[in-house]
């Protein structure tokens, strides 16, 4: 007995979309978002520590760097404010890794006049 191969074309099973460099997208910029105010609810000024570090950026008090690192601990002390040290750092580690090693994030400090290289 001979086996044959199928008979007729069948379901044709959906394709998954091949992954692409990101692109850069057009829009404004990483410092044109903090000179609006990056949060999308609108809080009165001066009151967020969003606008607070916006503030002090562009009066010139703190570098694109340095206006990166308070961010940083903006969102740790949002995120984890009573965890332990080793859990804040760890925190810390990661999204300065992910802002460094994104190439779309990276482009972001960079235009922000921060370095990149958060170590």
């Amino acid at each position: 007995m001979k086996i044959s191969g199928p008979k007729g074309p069948g379901a044709v099973p959906p394709t998954e979309p091949k992954a692409t460099q990101p692109t850069r997208t057009e829009g404004p910029s990483f410092r044109d978002v903090l000179d609006r105010g990056a949060s999308p609810v609108q809080e009165p000024e001066g009151t967020s520590p969003i606008a607070q570090v916006t503030a002090r950026l562009r009066a010139g008090e703190v570098t694109g760097a340095e206006a990166v690192e308070l961010l940083i601990e903006t969102v740790v002390r949002q995120k984890v404010g009573q965890a332990t040290p080793a859990i804040k750092e760890r925190l810390r580690a990661a999204l300065r890794r992910m802002l460094a090693e994104d190439p779309v994030l990276a482009e972001k400090v960079k235009q922000l006049g921060g370095d990149g290289d958060q170590t």
